[in-house]
């Protein structure tokens, strides 16, 4: 098999065959050329930056998965992605009470998808290059240095391709037993790397191992959950053109006659479970609101609204990077408002420890913020944090 690594912008590709060992090519004209000498057969697997995606997991029963279906699961991502539902493309997998999924923007799909075209290949899967790691075990992290391409992988569909060690400060520190540092066969340790990111757990009961990068083993290509190849269907030679016309209007008609009959039974249990999601979504935003219902939502949702009627596009952005830091740190926001380009939030955590080690994780991301006011409420604190 042929394994393709495309680059981010102009960088350069990388590719091995039959798990031979990575190599570089300056250009995609030198790929093809070299590749060509070496390799005689078709099938292909090409990995794509793994962040010209989003994803997103979350613990979920089957029940409820069932409850959500295909609409639900990709409505679900509109609360963390900044471009429109219908811009995007989502692949999600329900795996052990887990949901995970990934979306990308339909336009960088179809880019990619036309850039294949171009290469003289037949494509089995295009998957985000995170993938290249080995699966870890549970709280295990596996780090992949190849060439200058560093990935993270800390789950099964999970993972970065960020060369910034600080991105290890994200996971929980109590999910962390065991990091595994990977480097292509006869390729050179940088013990300086593994020095830091010792450093970083200093403490902690975490086992370093540095070991070769083993081959790569993701079983079906095709069948993988978050493969973004547009599968296409052979079509039949020699089918009678007439019979396929007939076959086609006896469908429609059937489906037609279905559709109008079961439409409106359909239509109103779409929209009561729509409603439920709705409460339930505006619930987990204000937890104090208790006596919110269908007949009230969008009474009761306006008048929020109205707190943050400046807020515009820079509140939604700076909301989708902050929500995921929150969730990492299970920290609860009880309430949250946009004004003068910042979020001011009242954060419920453990203790003010916490929210101190939330501070400083927001400012390695860049952010400039501000801890106001701590106060007891039962065993816990409610703080003021401001993010900007």
């Amino acid at each position: 098999m042929l394994y393709l690594w495309m680059p981010e912008g102009q960088g350069k590709w990388l590719w091995q065959v039959d798990n031979q060992g990575w190599q570089l090519a300056d250009s995609l004209e030198q790929l093809i050329q070299t590749v060509q000498l070496t390799y005689q057969h078709k099938e292909a697997v090409v990995f794509f930056p793994s962040n010209s995606a989003q994803f997103y997991s979350q613990a979920i029963s089957k029940a409820q998965y069932k409850q959500l279906g295909v609409t639900g699961v990709q409505y679900l991502m509109e609360e963390y992605c900044i471009e429109p539902i219908d811009q995007l493309d989502i692949f999600h997998e329900f795996h052990k009470d887990q949901l995970n999924i990934m979306a990308i923007s339909r336009l960088t799909r179809e880019t990619y998808q036309q850039s294949l075209a171009l290469m003289p290949w037949q494509f089995q899967a295009l998957l985000p290059d995170f993938l290249i790691a080995p699966e870890p075990e549970t709280d295990q992290v596996n780090i992949a240095d190849v060439f200058q391409h560093r990935i993270f992988r800390w789950a099964r569909l999970r993972g970065w391709h960020e060369h910034d060690l600080n991105v290890l400060s994200l996971l929980p520190a109590d999910n962390v037993a065991k990091i595994n540092h990977y480097y292509p066969a006869g390729s050179a340790v940088n013990n300086e790397v593994d020095q830091a990111i010792s450093t970083m757990f200093v403490g902690q009961d975490v086992e370093f191992l540095q070991a070769e990068l083993p081959a790569i083993d993701l079983g079906k290509f095709r069948q993988h959950p978050f493969n973004a190849l547009s599968k296409t269907k052979k079509t039949k030679t020699g089918f009678n053109y007439w019979k396929a016309c007939a076959a086609l209007l006896a469908i429609c008609i059937v489906t037609q006659i279905s559709y109008d009959t079961l439409r409106w039974w359909k239509y109103k249990q779409l929209a009561n479970q729509t409603a439920q999601l709705a409460v339930d979504q505006y619930k987990q935003w204000f937890p104090n609101e208790t006596r919110v219902n269908e007949k009230n939502l969008r009474s009761q949702f306006s008048a929020k609204m109205k707190l943050n009627a400046n807020a515009d596009t820079q509140a939604l952005q700076l909301i989708s990077r902050v929500g995921p830091i929150l969730q990492q740190s299970n920290i609860r926001a009880e309430q949250v408002q946009y004004r003068n380009d910042g979020l001011t939030m009242n954060l419920l955590a453990q203790n003010s420890d916490a929210l101190t080690q939330l501070t400083d994780q927001f400012k390695q991301q860049g952010f400039a913020v501000e801890l106001g006011a701590i106060r007891n409420q039962g065993s816990q604190v409610i703080g003021m944090v401001k993010v900007q």
